[in-house]
């Protein structure tokens, strides 16, 4: 007979099987926008910044999950390379999309939405660009230890993915969503978008404290002198 299996770890996999399920019914209702609006610069908005946050980010988030159902029985290397491909596709997509809605407009960061869709762009910049860095981290330790490199990494990766994911949720009280969809509806998908943000994170957060963890020892370890 096998091992038993848990009540926790049944808990765990239930919640992160409908993780999966809300992150599909967000991501197809904006499908479904952007196809019932035509092809227009804020269709492919709506189309590329929800498939980059909600659907690639979130599920590369949580191809590292130790509970994540779809990867667990994937090795730590092909869970990795799952994670920087969809978080490099994710990005991109998300670049695409603001990229469409800023050359569709005159007037630019005047909502809540649009100014957490800025900082956000701001931010997925640099997390890209410390995420080539952080793929080197070995190759740069004797500039940078590989402990910081993780840690920041990390944590700028999930102020990104948190900015991306409020910038949707102020998205769907605009003319372009309430058009397609009723105020239950918009509820649900608000709803569905914060549980996403929660359970996606927490393996995220669990490792981003160990590593602040390790961040704070190798500091001690540097600037408390060595014993005779």
């Amino acid at each position: 007979m096998g091992r038993e299996v848990s009540t926790w770890e049944v808990t765990v996999n239930a919640v992160n099987t409908l993780t999966h399920v809300m992150v599909g019914f967000v991501s197809v209702y904006m499908c479904y926008v952007a196809y019932e609006r035509g092809y227009s610069n804020i269709s492919m908005h709506v189309l590329l910044c929800a498939l980059g946050y909600q659907l690639l980010m979130a599920e590369g988030i949580l191809a590292l999950a130790p509970f994540n159902v779809w990867t667990i029985f994937f090795t730590r290397r092909t869970k990795t390379i799952i994670h920087w491909s969809m978080q490099a596709f994710g990005g991109a997509f998300a670049i695409i999309g603001m990229a469409y809605e800023y050359w569709g407009r005159t007037s630019h960061f005047r909502s809540i939405h649009s100014k957490l869709g800025l900082a956000s762009f701001a931010f997925l910049i640099l997390t890209m660009l410390n995420g080539v860095t952080n793929l080197f981290s070995r190759e740069m330790r004797s500039l940078v230890k590989p402990v910081y490199q993780r840690f920041f990494h990390n944590l700028m990766a999930l102020v990104t993915f948190v900015l991306g994911m409020a910038a949707l949720y102020y998205g769907f009280e605009k003319r372009t969503i309430r058009e397609y969809a009723t105020e239950e509806v918009r509820w649900i998908l608000k709803i569905f978008l914060c549980i996403t943000i929660v359970t996606s994170s927490i393996a995220a957060l669990k490792s981003g404290y160990q590593q602040f963890k390790d961040v704070i020892g190798t500091t001690r370890e540097s600037i408390l002198p060595e014993k005779s």
